[in-house]
């Protein structure tokens, strides 16, 4: 068992090297493929000047030699310099942006997680009664919005018509409570409907009626039985849920002015900053990738099924 793990986490560690190296790759090719360059948009500047410009940057070179370049530099740990800012280096930009973007997923995530799971319960526990119908049209709806309908309208109700919350930057714990919201809504409504539903499925098990049998009682039954058995569809949920959420965050954060990394990346789309896009890129795609990863390694020490195909 011991060595079919150290394989598997072996493969694993190449897969994740593989994929960001190929995230790299396409990111150069799709920048490639954009109109326009980073100094397209310097009218001012002179031909001689954007010409040492685009030699300096290496812009002149192949897509190949570009990436080979760039590959060269990340051996070394160095991202490089933002084109539109060549006094700032992409890590230091990252670092500065990632603070907030990272406590609002964080936030949001853990909101998603424990809501979820709560409402779940408590529709299965009062299975059939007005909390469940209230629930399942709530979620229904939640899911059928997306966070551009929910963003300005809770910016409107609560931000300006009761004048009741703070509708931009991160700057105390009460201006996390609209975007964390507008995050967190849709993708807390999918989930509890997918706990619902396998909660239900475990229900009906042989195994819920032999814990009744034995006087177990409800509560400790859902709690400590059919919820333990119900964890897998949730953990194969969570990757997509993080890479939603992230995603997710780019739009809620030039809703709601939060100075994090998806402003950047939007800024930086703007103003074709190759070096700022593809650290940004290899950035997001490296956490996405871990997460993903891990989330794998867990699913395979939880369920016995999976630990016998390594």
């Amino acid at each position: 068992m011991i060595n079919n793990w150290v394989r598997f986490l072996l493969n694993k560690a190449i897969e994740i090297i593989a994929s960001l190296a190929v995230l790299v790759a396409l990111s150069f090719l799709l920048l490639k493929a954009l109109p326009g360059g980073p100094f397209d948009n310097e009218a001012a500047l002179h031909p001689t000047v954007r010409a040492a410009l685009t030699e300096q940057w290496g812009l002149q070179d192949s897509t190949v030699a570009q990436v080979s370049k760039y590959f060269a530099s990340l051996v070394r740990g160095d991202l490089g310099v933002s084109m539109a800012h060549p006094d700032l280096r992409i890590s230091t930009m990252i670092a500065n942006g990632f603070s907030n973007t990272l406590s609002l997923n964080l936030i949001s995530l853990v909101l998603v997680i424990v809501g979820a799971f709560a409402l779940a319960l408590l529709s299965q526990r009062y299975s059939g009664g007005l909390f469940e119908k209230t629930v399942d049209q709530l979620m229904i709806t939640f899911i059928s919005l997306p966070s551009l309908f929910w963003g300005p309208l809770l910016i409107y109700l609560f931000g300006f018509y009761f004048n009741l919350l703070p509708t931009a930057f991160l700057t105390s714990p009460v201006h996390y409570i609209l975007p964390v919201l507008t995050l967190s809504l849709r993708p807390m409504a999918s989930l509890v409907r997918l706990l619902k539903t396998s909660l239900k499925e475990n229900y009906r098990l042989d195994y819920v009626r032999t814990a009744k049998a034995k006087g177990v009682e409800e509560g400790d039954v859902l709690l400590h039985h059919v919820l333990r058995n119900s964890m897998i569809p949730f953990l194969s949920y969570l990757g997509p849920l993080l890479v939603g959420l992230l995603s997710g965050s780019f739009l809620v954060e030039m809703l709601f002015a939060i100075p994090g990394l998806g402003g950047q990346f939007i800024m930086a789309l703007g103003d074709r900053d190759y070096t700022l896009i593809v650290g940004l890129t290899l950035f997001y795609g490296t956490l996405l990738i871990i997460v993903n990863s891990v989330i794998d390694i867990l699913m395979r020490a939880v369920d016995p099924r999976i630990q016998e195909e390594m």
